[in-house]
């Protein structure tokens, strides 16, 4: 078909969609803009979806520029994929089920345009972006002028727009004015430059962009259960506004976001979970969409959740499942180790794991880090308690106290405080002490009958049991054998005799007390008065078989009591006679005892002054 007059002819308008203009050159022969359309060899379908070829037609027959019909055109690329100025849309990116318009645009083209009054308006692209929703020319919202949805008409601007011409006034009374919000603006621009890729937000495809302001913003203003067919236009652009401040940030932005979520969710008693706690966020990326554009968004939540959570192998995110876990809680720790979860958060208070305000949180509140806490957490898994202990390393009563005070066997988590009442120990070191204790025992034989569990040894040898296991540890034992009937500490066999001459005390520095009663040929009562009357120096010393303190004279200090000192007794046997003629002549000769012993009535004379006035006489 040859092109039509320049008279039929209408001006397309500045970012005139090419479907307005196809259905405005239809009012002119009075034809639906499908059949005008298929009058010129072409379907509408096809200008609606910007093909190329249909679009050359156009511009051929009505004298339209082609450039122009390009640029203004939404390209169908795919099922509900478009491209429009090199940025890519979905359906939901468009809005087709009703149409959009700034009145002001509006009046504007009915006051100011040429031909008849039909004619004068025009669509604009720009209207058909759906996140859009106010007009950058006029400060005002868009508002919906038609909602026919007829497929016979869908599309066709001019037939649609026509009932509503009469209804303009009212139309611009409801339009709100309003400043283009900041995501608008973003879109917007978009639209006119090329996207700055080193930004976050945009490395996102355009209607990726979009999408991701409107839902961050609507969970930020709504909450994390906002729904989205009761939000208004006015409640999904200020959605938008919130939003688009948010992501513009980047990954920082957003996980500030995630973490506000967290801790309104931390005042509640829900069950966890990021579902539970990002709500429609979570959904809509988890189940609502599977479109990898927004997958730069996912993997932002996913770390946020793995570092802030208690997720770990066997969790799924977005269905990617977890490898390694980073927090725990109280209550996977406890899942996990098949620890009990009030004795677990005890011992993680006491060891500085968890801080005394979260203690009072449930369960699933109270997070740790997993990898700072492995060891840990290993120990806790197999903790005991000292009681445990004995039974665990079959060690009679009291010995299991008796390795614990030696420090022999030390809590990995003391106790005896307001939180944690008793000692925990760990597994692991209970296990390391006995593999310690038998390292170099051998298998008890026939020759080894003579030889003694540790406890017995101690018995036999007057010794603690911690200074046989010290003798074990330190190889000083020649002899260590196990026994093959029984386990752990019990079944260690050692010499008495070999621990005896290893445990024997420093032999005593003087005479022991019988000692000093032969030499003094003196009794027991006698020898204990001198002492404590400190007539006789002595002193203490631990025995060295028995370890129990004894006293002691030393020969120096026995030898100059007895060159110095004589008793009545031992005077008479001195000059063969007998106690009483002896203290007769001594009391003759006005000879006074130098002191006497109270307690067994027995005087002692100073040799010095019997040399004197009985020897010479």
């Amino acid at each position: 078909m040859n092109q039509l007059h320049s008279r039929m002819i209408v001006d397309m308008g500045d970012g005139e969609s090419p479907m307005s203009f196809c259905s405005r050159m239809a009012q002119v022969f009075s034809r639906t803009a499908r059949d005008f359309c298929l009058d010129m060899g072409f379907k509408f379908q096809a200008i609606v979806d910007g093909d190329q070829k249909a679009l050359q037609a156009v511009a051929t027959r009505c004298r339209a520029d082609l450039d122009r019909l390009t640029m203004a055109s939404i390209v169908k690329v795919a099922d509900r994929r478009y491209r429009l100025h090199d940025q890519d849309l979905v359906r939901d990116t468009l809005s087709r089920a009703t149409m959009r318009a700034c009145p002001h645009c509006l009046t504007e083209d009915m006051d100011m345009g040429k031909g008849a009054d039909a004619l004068r308006p025009y669509g604009r692209t720009q209207w058909l972006v759906a996140p859009i929703r106010t007009c950058l020319r006029h400060k005002t919202a868009l508002v919906e002028v038609a909602s026919d949805d007829n497929p016979h008409r869908v599309h066709d601007f001019a037939q649609l727009i026509g009932p509503s011409l009469q209804q303009m006034p009212d139309f611009l009374r409801k339009s709100q004015e309003r400043r283009p919000s900041a995501l608008e603006n973003h879109l917007i621009d978009r639209l006119s430059h090329p996207a700055d890729a080193t930004a976050w937000l945009q490395r996102l495809p355009f209607y990726a962009a979009a999408k991701v302001c409107e839902v961050l913003g609507a969970v930020e203003t709504h909450g994390i259960r906002f729904r989205a067919n009761r939000l208004t236009d006015y409640d999904w652009h200020e959605a938008g506004a919130v939003g688009f401040e948010i992501a513009n940030s980047g990954e920082p932005g957003i996980r500030s976001l995630l973490s506000r979520l967290q801790e309104t969710f931390a005042l509640s008693k829900n069950d966890w979970g990021p579902r539970s706690i990002f709500g429609r966020l979570y959904e809509w990326l988890a189940h609502d969409s599977d479109d990898f554009a927004y997958d730069p968004l996912r993997e932002i939540i996913t770390n946020h959740v793995t570092e802030t959570m208690p997720v770990g192998p066997g969790y799924d995110i977005f269905g990617v499942k977890i490898q390694t876990r980073r927090l725990h809680s109280v209550r996977s720790a406890s899942l996990e180790l098949g620890a009990h979860p009030k004795r677990l958060r005890k011992l993680l208070h006491a060891a500085g794991h968890i801080s005394s305000e979260s203690i009072t949180l449930t369960d699933d509140r109270i997070v740790f880090d997993a990898t700072t806490t492995q060891d840990f957490l290993e120990r806790v898994a197999g903790a005991m308690s000292l009681k445990e202990v004995g039974q665990y390393i079959n060690a009679p009563r009291p010995h299991e106290h008796l390795l614990y005070e030696a420090g022999f066997i030390k809590p990995f988590i003391r106790g005896g405080t307001e939180t944690l009442k008793v000692h925990a120990f760990a597994k692991q070191d209970l296990d390391a002490f006995l593999a310690r204790l038998l390292a170099h025992a051998t298998n008890a034989g026939p020759d080894d009958n003579s030889m003694s569990s540790i406890p017995d040894a101690a018995k036999r040898a007057n010794c603690a049991a911690a200074e046989i296991v010290q003798l074990i540890f330190d190889r000083k034992l020649s002899r260590v054998r196990r026994r093959a009937d029984e386990f752990g500490y019990l079944s260690v066999l050692v010499d008495p005799d070999e621990v005896k001459h290893h445990v024997r005390g420093p032999e005593l520095q003087g005479l022991t007390l019988r000692a000093v009663e032969r030499n003094l040929r003196a009794s027991s009562a006698a020898v204990k008065a001198l002492i404590s009357s400190n007539h006789l120096t002595s002193g203490m010393m631990l025995n060295p078989v028995n370890r129990c303190p004894q006293r002691y004279v030393r020969e120096a200090d026995l030898h100059d009591f007895m060159a110095k000192f004589a008793s009545i007794d031992t005077l008479a046997r001195e000059l063969g006679t007998r106690r009483k003629p002896i203290r007769s002549k001594l009391d003759a000769l006005d000879i006074v005892p130098a002191f006497v012993l109270s307690e067994v009535d027995l005087p002692f004379y100073d040799r010095r002054t019997i040399a004197k006035k009985f020897i010479k006489r």
